[in-house]
């Protein structure tokens, strides 16, 4: 999540992609101008840009190396590639994201879910183990887009969740993505602050809370900065503020054999897990994310 913004690409942009280029040139002209701002895994970008603008699937745009874009479509190309100059994310532009291989439609109101976030998913299947078909009932404080509940009932087909968000138009776009994504039926979502004037007990609690000190502000990159909200990214002065209202909520809510599984920024597993030792849970594993950061924390009630 961290890191420079990239510097948009100088010079003008309306005539030099235009003409009845190919697909095969399109993607190279794309790498070129993408490599030139900074950005990294141009042939990629280029291709997910393609694809998107053109409302298509990348295999697509291997598929069909000779395709001519219709002059709106060529409009359309140049138009994203600048939105993408200036730092605007490509799931913001298409308005969808890819979490657990499901599709989840994003607003201005839900933060982009990450490939990282994926761990609290595993973090709880390891834990369920074979006890899959049982009728678990989850929580998902934060819930956002809604991507940790419904992820987690499309795997555990018998179970039913809750989620909850104190951002209205969030709650709306976690229910439009569990009709997407055909869980609708068991799940449902709530305009809440964390776990104030819920019901237990659950099962297995999940939560993806904001955990970026505000001290790192500026050194976000402009896609997180400009386009997630804030509201789901600082987690106050140390970055820690959530977890301690989390430690105090999820105390009250789980079952005594339940599990919560919690994502951490970078570096904080020693501070979270001294939270909640400190009130009354044990820890029972930790993961690390694809970059070997210390991501995930499970935890129990300790008595």
């Amino acid at each position: 999540m961290i890191g420079s913004p990239h510097p948009p690409l100088r010079g003008d942009l309306s005539h030099k992609g235009r003409g009845k280029k190919t697909l095969k040139e399109w993607h190279r002209w794309l790498e070129e101008a993408l490599s030139k701002a900074g950005f990294e895994n141009t042939p990629q970008e280029a291709k997910w840009l393609l694809a998107g603008a053109l409302e298509r699937d990348s295999s697509f745009i291997t598929l069909n190396p000779t395709y001519i874009p219709s002059p709106a479509e060529e409009t359309k190309i140049q138009d994203w590639l600048q939105r993408r100059l200036m730092g605007e994310p490509l799931s913001r532009m298409k308005g969808i994201r890819e979490f657990w291989s499901l599709s989840f439609h994003l607003n201005e109101h839900t933060l982009d879910p990450r490939p990282e976030t994926e761990g609290v998913v595993e973090g709880v299947l390891k834990w369920a183990g074979d006890r899959i078909h049982k009728h678990w009932r989850i929580l998902d404080l934060g819930t956002g887009s809604g991507c940790l509940l419904i992820a987690l009932l499309h795997e555990l087909q018998h179970a039913t969740g809750v989620g909850v968000d104190i951002n209205e138009g969030a709650v709306a776009m976690a229910h439009t993505n569990a009709t997407l994504n055909r869980v609708n039926e068991r799940a449902s979502f709530l305009q809440g602050d964390w776990g104030e004037n819920l019901e237990g007990p659950f099962d297995i609690i999940v939560s993806n809370p904001p955990y970026i000190p505000l001290r790192e502000k500026e050194t976000l990159e402009k896609g997180v900065i400009d386009y997630d909200p804030p509201q789901a990214l600082f987690g106050g002065k140390d970055g820690l503020e959530c977890y301690r209202i989390l430690s105090r909520d999820i105390r009250s809510l789980l079952a005594p054999k339940g599990i919560a599984v919690l994502e951490m920024g970078a570096g904080q597993r020693e501070d979270v897990e001294k939270i909640f030792l400190s009130t009354g849970f044990k820890s029972l594993f930790v993961l690390k994310d694809l970059a070997g950061f210390e991501r995930v924390l499970g935890i129990g009630l300790s008595h």
